[in-house]
């Protein structure tokens, strides 16, 4: 089961509905955490994509089809020539039809409102657009999880009024990043789950799901320079990837060199595959694809204090919650 089936599900939803159906995308909630906060919801447990990033993972939930076929393998990836960000650039991506599109959905994209490239337009595409009620506050909101609950639920009622189908980014990644799933997480959850109970009490179904989990992580240093002086001399671009799950490029006739060197030097801290392996396009992924093991595990951005985008079940299972509308 995995977030490729978002979209039937809401297809289905709206079939049934009586006002209509809400989506919660929350960005970076773990399975576990959900299923302790939504008290009120059914919760199942999906399977967020490889690996375990918003790029890849949301717009897998809703258009439907793995990274094989919308060719966002990550977070950074070969686009051409070079290297592309995912969300901040402009990578070249299939005109596919998201389930929003087709319903006409009405969007609250909060952040993802504020992004220019072409991930953002690819998922948001043919939607109606409610812009954030006050953007420069929305850094703030996500820094104070019941806060930003207090701002998602305030834009949604008045969002209501007028839409059959809204779905709405509800980020609280970036609190856990550099905080983890501390109390004021469980308590904007908690918060939610009796927002989504009274939509509900309404005649809404309220579907919410997440895009992956996050785990501790304490980047080892020594590994960190030692990811780096591969890539220096052993690849013709940067590394690419996403958190940890990352892949490099290797030189004409070094792939299997570099196979050997990144498995000899992560040893326990990680598994080394080959891209293909792991169903990850070509040429956009590296060939060569570590996948963390444990906290030491060398990370693009060594300052966060939780990250995403390996294999566990912490980052792999996603929730998917469903509030079923009062008849």
């Amino acid at each position: 089961m995995s977030l490729a089936e978002i979209p039937s599900r809401l297809e289905h939803a709206l079939g049934k509905a009586r006002s209509g159906v809400i989506v919660l995308a929350v960005h970076g909630l773990s399975s576990d955490v959900a299923k302790q906060s939504w008290l009120s919801a059914s919760v199942s447990t999906l399977s967020s994509t490889v690996p375990s990033a918003s790029a890849t993972a949301l717009l897998t939930a809703l258009t439907g089809v793995p990274a094989d076929v919308h060719r966002v393998p990550g977070t950074v990836y070969r686009n051409g020539s070079g290297l592309v960000h995912a969300i901040k650039g402009m990578p070249a991506i299939p005109n596919l039809t998201t389930v929003l599109e087709r319903h006409s959905a009405t969007v609250l994209a909060r952040e993802l409102d504020l992004l220019e490239g072409t991930w953002a337009q690819a998922l948001l595409r043919g939607c109606t657009r409610i812009p954030a009620h006050a953007p420069h506050k929305l850094a703030a909101q996500a820094e104070d999880p019941p806060l930003l609950v207090a701002n998602v639920v305030a834009d949604l009622d008045k969002a209501l009024k007028d839409s059959r189908f809204v779905w709405t980014y509800v980020n609280v990644g970036d609190h856990v990043r550099r905080h983890g799933y501390d109390e004021s997480v469980h308590e904007a959850m908690l918060r939610l789950d009796a927002h989504a109970s009274r939509w509900a009490a309404q005649g809404w179904t309220v579907v919410a799901h997440s895009d992956h989990g996050m785990v501790p992580v304490d980047p080892d240093p020594e590994l960190v320079e030692a990811w780096d002086a591969i890539v220096r001399e052993e690849c013709v671009i940067p590394s690419g990837g996403a958190g940890r799950t990352r892949w490099l490029y290797p030189k004409a006739d070094r792939l299997e060199v570099v196979f050997d060197r990144v498995a000899t030097t992560l040893g326990d801290t990680a598994t080394v595959h080959h891209a293909t392996d792991l169903g990850l396009p070509q040429p956009e992924a590296g060939p060569v694809v570590a996948v963390a093991a444990s906290p030491r595990f060398p990370l693009p951005d060594p300052s966060v204090r939780y990250e995403n985008g390996g294999l566990s079940r912490d980052e792999i299972d996603v929730p998917f919650a469903v509030w079923q509308a009062v008849q």
